[in-house]
């Protein structure tokens, strides 16, 4: 199940029990609370034994339980690496991701409406991951009692396309184009897609390397990565973070005059990939790898060293048809009020705001 249209599929097909658990079309069989809490623990912490911890069960047990649900689902839940360079890992697939969400939704709305509409966000959001957009969906849903968000993180690229295709509402994008120099904006240009979509204005985000707390193995540069005593965990394809990783890798390659494919055989971690910047903090806090590309927010909260980069523009894109729809004015007003701004800022999470964030964008 590896293209986007099979994944949308799989998330077409899901529905409820009334036992609540969600299930596959014409499937008896579901996911239920522990095994839902399980998929919960393997996303925060990227580890199946962490992820068996937290919900209090034997580790061979929550084997079973995974086989066991992606037997009954049909499709991979749960990427998995053994042992070899960082260690063995665990994360999510999207159609696993998805199915958390579904089952987070449900758990929200359960007791509050028709049970046919349980698994109907009333806001989708499908993109880059953001801890900054986890604490704005959180201050959504307190300032609309009632209104349920989906929030999956599926990287940059990948969100644009699912918002093109009308299967959800907003996408979180940090995207940079080399000819023009500019973050996402250059999207309103496409000449294929380019009249049919709209531009939020997010926020300025840091971006940089996380090591360890004191940066032990010294590490400051992309030539520090090509260091043989060096481990390093990359981002998945089609993210943001991904674009800017290759970018600087490139540019290295050009100043050293080498070539980009011979660089990154130097990186031992090149090819190890997650999907989310708290996955990327967690693998460097257990010691699994000694650095990773990442914003200062999951550095300050899992206590580890940051060292700055640069500075990106994250915003969110809309099909333009959508504009003054309920749902995504919500979101705006949520996104540009002074009690959202003001809880970012207290965290110290690295991010600025700009004086038009949640006001659209016009090409320029």
């Amino acid at each position: 199940m590896n293209s986007l249209k099979e994944k949308i599929g799989f998330i077409k097909m899901l529905n409820v029990k009334t036992s609540f658990s969600i299930k596959l079309e014409n499937r008896l069989e579901g996911i239920d609370e522990k095994s839902a809490k399980l998929l919960h623990g393997i996303r925060k912490f990227g580890s199946i034994m962490m992820a068996a911890k937290y919900v209090g069960e034997d580790y061979k047990l929550a084997w079973t339980r995974i086989n066991e649900l992606e037997k009954e689902f049909g499709c991979k839940l749960v990427e998995r690496s053994f042992g070899g360079l960082g260690g063995g890992s665990a994360k999510l697939t999207i159609e696993g991701e998805t199915l958390l969400q579904k089952y987070l939704l449900v758990e929200k709305k359960f007791k509050m409406i028709n049970k046919k509409e349980l698994l109907k966000a009333d806001l989708s959001i499908f993109g880059s991951h953001c801890p900054t957009l986890e604490i704005l969906i959180e201050t959504l849903e307190k300032k609309y009692r009632g209104f349920f968000v989906e929030y999956v993180n599926v990287g940059s690229y990948e969100g644009l396309t699912l918002v093109l295709k009308g299967f959800s509402d907003i996408s979180g994008i940090h995207l940079f184009d080399e000819k023009t120099g500019e973050y996402n904006t250059y999207l309103l240009k496409n000449k294929v897609f380019g009249e049919k979509i709209s531009i939020i204005r997010g926020y300025r985000r840091t971006q940089g390397i996380v090591t360890k707390k004191g940066n032990p193995k010294k590490i400051f540069s992309i030539k520090d990565l090509l260091r043989k005593d060096v481990t390093f965990i990359n981002r998945n394809k089609g993210s943001g973070t991904r674009f800017l990783i290759d970018r600087l890798i490139m540019n290295f390659a050009s100043n050293e005059k080498m070539q980009f494919d011979d660089v990154i055989k130097q990186i031992r971690g090149y090819n190890n990939e997650v999907r989310s910047h708290l996955e990327v903090a967690v693998a460097v806090k257990e010691g699994k790898v000694d650095c990773g590309f990442a914003i200062k927010a999951v550095a300050k909260l899992l206590n580890l060293n940051f060292i700055p980069f640069t500075e990106e523009v994250f915003d969110f894109v809309i099909l333009k048809k959508n504009i003054g729809k309920d749902n995504i004015q919500k979101f705006i007003l949520t996104l540009s009020s002074k009690d959202f701004q003001e809880k970012v800022l207290e965290k110290d999470f690295g991010i600025r705001f700009f004086e038009n964030t949640g006001e659209l964008v016009k090409e320029q």
